[in-house]
């Protein structure tokens, strides 16, 4: 086992040196591949949660990683969509082969990770790669989001960091977990996760949803236990990620930026999941994790795709593509099927075990209220992309972006169908008939669709209004407000002795004042 373990962690870096000296894709679809199979191999001793752990003798450091069924899970849901990943990009630079191989080997430390120090280690590495990812394309947007993106998780690695110094604190247990969701891209600390994904590359996209905000939910899930935290203070902003996610969706007419509020939204579902701390909610929540991991991905690379052959983001000027491109259509429609909720895909069954988990009737009433927005969200999608009338004419794709939908619209069904695959690594059963979700899945549409229909009506969601309120906003205007004090205070301090003597009389003065009133 630990010879399998290494390797599967090696072979990926490895090849990353190897792609700088030419045949980077097919070392990079190699190494990937190996990857993938050494940890396949890893499974049947994880088929029931069996916890191995192995020291690493590294004079003077100790470095300790473990494998149990939650990191081999995560470990597998990562080598998968880097290969997915990998499969689907064409004629790119040795660089970016050399920083997705690089990602892959540094997501698999922090999937086996059991130190917080090591887990804090590889989360900045993995901070440092993405950022190179986001700003591949060189453009004015994608190096504004890199700079975003890299700001704020830097931010969230220091909150980590201090909440691993204050271990024992409650005040260290929070900073750790809002450093967690930094990364995550939860409410109110996601407003990076917007602009990274339309400005990368529609595969690095995929990775960061699919994987890479997953790392911060990892982190919660392996070692909130270690700081004794009550976990369900993350409730009210998994709340909040579920309902502004899908609001800010619905208004938006770029594809990839309605994906992107859409994995706020979704990682709110699996923060309900780890909050409610019942055995049903964080078997969701993991299988919700895994969930998200693969359609959110496989809609990604739909609308890489699209992006592809027509050159166009903005949902007014496509329509009519299904009969130009039916297989990435009907991935498509695979995809948005299973973020909804709806059954036979992957999506309903981890829904269903959150809802299931949740005890609160206002609580249900949000969680069918987002489920709805999510439906009438991808309504809006499917339609406005693939039928109405026929926008911009495709070019041709080529057969290598096709075969990664074929494979995760597979993924979304077989999970759906047999859950069991992902809920044999929780070691949680569920069973349930579908006509007692009936109701649930009836209510859910049909709101859905009556969102869509009065949003289509009004224009709200076609033509949807400026919002003049953002986090960017008030970011600018606290930075304008500091500039102003600054230009201010130096006008008042003018280095000049007798204006400080005069203030510090003056201070005196008002200080006594105080005292004998």
């Amino acid at each position: 086992m630990e010879l399998l373990l290494l390797l599967a962690v090696i072979v990926p870096a490895a090849g990353a040196v190897i792609t700088i000296f030419g045949m980077r894709k097919w070392v990079a679809l190699f190494c990937s591949g190996i990857s993938l199979g050494l940890l396949c191999m890893l499974v049947p001793q994880a088929a029931e949660p069996v916890e191995i752990t192995y020291q690493i003798q590294m004079n003077p450091l100790q470095v300790r990683v473990i494998v149990d069924a939650f990191s081999l899970l995560f470990a597998l849901l990562v080598s998968l969509l880097f290969l997915m990943a990998i499969i689907y990009s064409r004629r790119e630079s040795s660089s970016y082969y050399f920083l997705l191989l690089c990602n892959l080997a540094v997501l698999l430390g922090i999937a086996f990770s059991n130190e917080l120090l090591l887990f804090y280690v590889f989360l900045e590495m993995s901070a440092v790669i993405t950022y190179f990812l986001v700003i591949h394309k060189r453009t004015d947007e994608s190096i504004a989001a890199g700079f975003k993106y890299l700001v704020m998780n830097m931010g969230g690695a220091v909150f980590v960091l201090l909440g691993i110094l204050l271990k024992g604190d409650s005040l260290g247990a929070l900073l750790f977990i809002a450093g967690c969701l930094v990364k995550a891209g939860s409410f109110p600390v996601h407003v990076w996760l917007a602009d990274a994904h339309p400005a990368a590359p529609s595969a690095v996209s995929a990775l960061l949803s699919g994987a890479v905000v997953k790392t911060g939910v990892y982190g919660i899930l392996r070692f909130a236990p270690a700081f004794a935290v009550d976990v369900s203070v993350v409730i009210p902003l998994a709340l909040a990620s579920m309902l502004l996610g899908v609001f800010l969706a619905l208004l938006q007419t770029d594809v990839k930026r309605i994906l992107a509020y859409h994995t706020i939204s979704q990682v709110g579902f699996v923060l309900l999941g780890l909050g409610l701390q019942s055995t049903a909610g964080i078997s969701g929540g993991i299988l919700h994790m895994v969930n998200h991991g693969i359609f959110k991905a496989l809609l990604f690379l739909c609308m890489g795709c699209v992006i592809k052959a027509t050159g166009e983001r903005n949902l007014h000027h496509l329509g009519g593509l299904k009969s130009k491109m039916p297989l990435t259509a009907a991935a498509c429609l695979i995809g948005a099927l299973s973020i909804s909720g709806i059954p036979p895909f992957n999506g309903f069954v981890s829904k269903t075990i959150l809802f299931h988990g949740v005890e609160s009737d206002t609580v249900k009433m949000l969680f069918v209220i987002t489920c709805a927005g999510t439906v009438a969200s991808f309504i809006k999608l499917f339609r406005h992309t693939f039928l109405l009338n026929p926008g911009v004419l495709p070019k041709k794709i080529p057969a290598s972006m096709k075969l990664p939908l074929i494979i995760l619209s597979g993924f979304c069904i077989v999970l759906g169908v047999f859950p069991s695959i992902v809920l044999n690594f929780t070691g949680y059963s569920f069973e349930f008939q579908l006509t007692e979700c009936a109701t649930e899945i009836l209510v859910t549409v049909g709101l859905g669709s009556a969102i869509y229909w009065i949003g289509l009506k009004t224009g709200v969601i076609t033509n949807p209004p400026h919002l003049r309120v953002s986090i960017d906003r008030i970011f600018c205007g606290m930075g304008k407000i500091t500039d102003y004090s600054s230009s201010v205070l130096s006008n008042v301090l003018t280095q000049d002795i007798n204006y400080y003597a005069t203030y510090m009389v003056l201070f005196l003065v008002l200080l006594f004042f105080l005292f004998t009133l």
